[in-house]
């Protein structure tokens, strides 16, 4: 026999009442109005894969924060921490797929790491991404999808997207004879969690000189609107190739933004990295406008990825904001909808002698789209009432054995208090209205 004990929920995992629920599904369904106006495809993707597929290219160290095993087939496996190698891994397989291919999702993932402050085992993510297609129009179109987001759940005046370019800044950095670029990358991109001495020791501990560590320190400040911050690359940008390609894509980009009007929603910042090691090119990260709370999101260009799993050579974009700083920045602002149950009608039988007949009722309305409770439990006409108010009925229909003799029922607005007299035969139009 088992021995009772006190068994609560794992840290860092959560649960969620139907009101709390109820509140998530509003947020949720905003963000896949969002991604189906921009004609996103919605996919579903497996819980669990290989751990090589998070080996290959998001390294050793995200693997360590997950929740790993060998299953019953001796095969390594991973829960899946996040969602973009195992989208990359679909392209590879699927090779007909009609490109550009726009993909998005509502999954869920997990991560073994220490929890705080919007940062759980589990957690939500939307993933949104572009594969098959190069161009900055591709890049301009996954940027205005999250300033659309801001925009849908009343949060962008709440928050900006600071976006960098991880080649652009990695040929400013070689100009200065700075070349270990995954040590010092990796530094820059934990940067706004140090004080400054903590920056540039963590720079020197990376292999740099002290006075290099300083030129870092400089250019990874810079930070400003398209137009504050253009003119001072064009002076930091090399003349290489790649590096002056990479400055004019974000020239060429300012001016796609600029055409979407949402060209205030963004800031361009050096110290944006992107820590997980696949990205390529453009990265960006949203960051509530007070700087309380960790990045809603991040995500950029990841051009290689798909090729280092076997695959073609296929060009992506995308980007993942995650439901629980989400829900934080929501709370704090104001915006986060109510978390209470909803009903739309209530049918109450005033005796077990009408039961029928509103179950009839409850199920017309029900064919209508309508949500409707009735009573399961032989309660009496108080206690049915304070059931209704309970689960926040909209409107009451009391059947009574006395307004049936006259094909009647009467319906109440549980707000107003109102009372009137419906014909049953048109009890699916009164609530159509």
């Amino acid at each position: 026999m088992v021995e009772d004990k006190d068994i609560q929920k794992l840290k860092g995992f959560r649960e969620f009442l139907p009101g709390e629920m109820r509140a998530r599904r509003k947020v949720f369904d905003a963000l896949r109005k969002v991604a189906r106006k921009y004609g996103f495809r919605e996919i579903t993707t497996p819980s669990l894969e290989p751990m090589d597929l998070f080996l290959v290219k998001s390294g050793e160290e995200l693997v360590e924060q997950t929740y790993s095993f060998e299953d019953k087939g001796g095969r390594d496996v991973t829960m899946i921490p996040e969602e973009t190698p195992t989208r990359a891994r679909m392209v590879k397989e699927n090779k007909d797929l009609t490109k550009p291919i726009k993909w998005f999702s509502e999954s869920k993932f997990w991560r073994y790491e220490s929890t705080q402050k919007g940062r759980l085992r589990e957690f939500y993510q939307f993933n949104y991404d572009i594969f098959g297609e190069e161009s900055v129009e591709a890049d301009a179109e996954i940027l205005a999808v999250a300033a659309e987001i801001l925009k849908e759940l009343d949060l962008d005046d709440s928050a900006d997207i600071r976006l960098n370019d991880r080649k652009m800044l990695e040929g400013i950095l070689s100009t200065y004879g700075i070349e270990n670029f995954k040590e010092v990358l990796q530094v820059i991109d934990d940067k706004e969690k140090m004080t400054d001495k903590e920056f540039l020791d963590k720079l020197v501990e990376s292999g740099l000189k002290k006075e290099d560590a300083e030129i870092v320190d400089e250019i990874t400040s810079l930070k400003g609107s398209f137009d504050e911050v253009i003119p001072e690359l064009e002076d930091l940008v090399p003349d290489s190739e790649e590096s002056q390609e990479a400055f004019r894509r974000l020239v060429d980009l300012r001016d796609r933004l600029e055409s979407y009007g949402i060209i205030d929603n963004f800031v361009i910042d050096l110290s944006i990295i992107r820590g997980l090691a696949y990205y390529t090119g453009m990265v960006f990260e949203i960051f509530d406008t007070e700087g309380d709370l960790r990045a809603l999101c991040g995500g950029g260009r990841y051009d290689d990825l798909i090729e280092t799993l076997g695959g073609e050579e296929t060009p992506a974009v995308g980007f993942a904001p995650g439901d629980a700083v989400l829900e934080l920045l929501m709370k704090r602002e104001g915006v986060w909808p109510d978390e209470k149950v909803e009903t739309d009608v209530y049918v109450l039988n005033v005796s077990e002698s009408v039961r029928r007949e509103s179950l009839d009722i409850a199920e017309r309305l029900r064919n209508k789209g309508l949500n409707v409770e009735t009573d399961l439990s032989g309660r009496n006409f108080g206690n049915q009432m304070d059931y209704a108010n309970k689960i926040n009925a909209s409107k009451l229909i009391i059947v009574g054995e006395r307004d049936l003799e006259k094909e009647k029922v009467t319906v109440k607005d549980m707000d107003s208090g109102d009372e009137e007299k419906v014909s049953l035969s048109d009890i699916e139009r009164f609530f159509q209205g």
